[in-house]
């Protein structure tokens, strides 16, 4: 029979055989090279992005080259557009201030919406709404637009004839509405709105291509003017050239008041 020492379960034997140095050296220093490394990659990496930032800000540097002009235009001309735009054109693509531009653009009476967008890598793109007028507001060469805001415009290019509109100020919708509803009416007869009157009283006059005025009177603006589309064509086209003014106010009829040196005024 054998007697030994029992080893005990669970025991470990020691490793009595000392680190050496180059284990203990990538021991101490393994950790600090990994994190001197990565401080050089990041600042590799900052002096990258610190250099490609002064060349991106470099003025002379991605030059804005062209303009390229979306929309349609009536009264406006790229011509118009094209000095405003180009005095940014030679710019650095990344810093030219199309804040700027916008506002030079925005700032002329023709345009109602204008967009102004950078294209990579060297174009300015505008795209842009132009006012749609409807007609010349007062005496002078203010105009309206359709949607009733007026504006004052450096010139006109499309051809009119355009309508006159006199009123007090926020009634713009209201007189295009009247006029709009005065053409439906009075067009077929052969009456070609010219000018339309919204007094201080709020009584309505009318002035039409060949002179004629009508005076409508504050009330029941529609149902006089359908009195005026039944009778012109029966009794008042064969003596529109002695006639001056047709004055609706009258429940069931009308009255004339003759140029000078025509018959005196009768009621219609």
């Amino acid at each position: 029979m054998k007697f030994g020492r029992k080893r005990r379960r669970g025991a470990t034997a020691l490793d009595r055989n000392p680190p050496s140095a180059a284990e203990r050296w990538r021991t101490i220093w393994a950790p600090r090279m990994r994190w001197l490394g990565v401080a050089l990659v990041l600042a590799a990496l900052g002096f990258g992005v610190r250099a490609g930032s002064q060349k991106l800000h470099d003025p002379e540097a991605f030059p804005l080259r062209q303009v390229r002009i979306e929309g349609e235009l009536r009264n406006l001309s790229e011509a118009d557009l094209r000095p405003v735009a180009g005095e940014f054109l030679g710019q650095n693509f990344f810093i030219a201030n199309l804040d700027a531009l916008y506002a030079a653009l925005a700032a002329n009476p023709w345009v109602e919406e204008v967009t102004v967008r950078r294209w990579w890598p060297d174009t300015v793109e505008i795209a842009l709404r132009e006012r749609v007028a409807f007609g010349y507001w007062g005496a002078g060469e203010e105009m309206v637009d359709v949607n009733g805001r007026r504006f004052r415009p450096d010139g006109v290019r499309q051809p009119g004839p355009w309508p006159r509109l006199t009123g007090p100020d926020g009634h713009e919708k209201t007189l295009i509405r009247a006029y709009q509803e005065a053409r439906a009416l009075l067009d077929p007869v052969g009456l070609t709105l010219a000018k339309l009157t919204q007094d201080d009283r709020r009584a309505w006059w009318l002035t039409f291509d060949n002179g004629l005025e009508v005076y409508v009177g504050r009330e029941r603006f529609e149902e006089r003017l359908r009195r005026l589309a039944r009778v012109y064509p029966r009794v008042l086209a064969v003596q529109i050239d002695r006639i001056a003014v047709v004055d609706l106010r009258y429940v069931n009829g009308f009255a004339v008041r003759w140029k000078a040196g025509s018959p005196v005024p009768t009621a219609g």
